[in-house]
């Protein structure tokens, strides 16, 4: 009997206005791709949101990670990621 729950962890890259956002995309990437090397890519989602001090883009990775069935969420600070955004993605989170 197994007592593990399953986990899927849904990793989101944020980055403030005055950084290329391609850095946390791209570090996001490298972290996925590290993780997948070594355990079971099912248990990860690369959410292809980067939020960029914006509430917009906050939702529009709050739906996505929604939507591929995240239950758990690591917000990546590619560059010192804004404040509010990253908070708000956690407190609205659901998993």
């Amino acid at each position: 009997m197994e007592n593990t729950p399953k986990v899927k962890i849904g990793i989101v890259a944020v980055s403030r206005d005055c950084f290329p956002e391609e850095l946390s995309v791209n570090r996001r990437k490298a972290l996925v791709k590290a993780y997948n090397e070594k355990f079971d890519a099912d248990d990860i989602y690369e959410c292809p949101v980067c939020i960029v001090e914006s509430e917009i883009h906050m939702c529009q990775a709050l739906e996505d990670i929604k939507k591929a069935g995240c239950n758990a969420l690591c917000v990546y600070l590619g560059n010192f990621g804004p404040e509010i955004s990253e908070t708000l993605l956690a407190k609205h989170f659901d998993g």
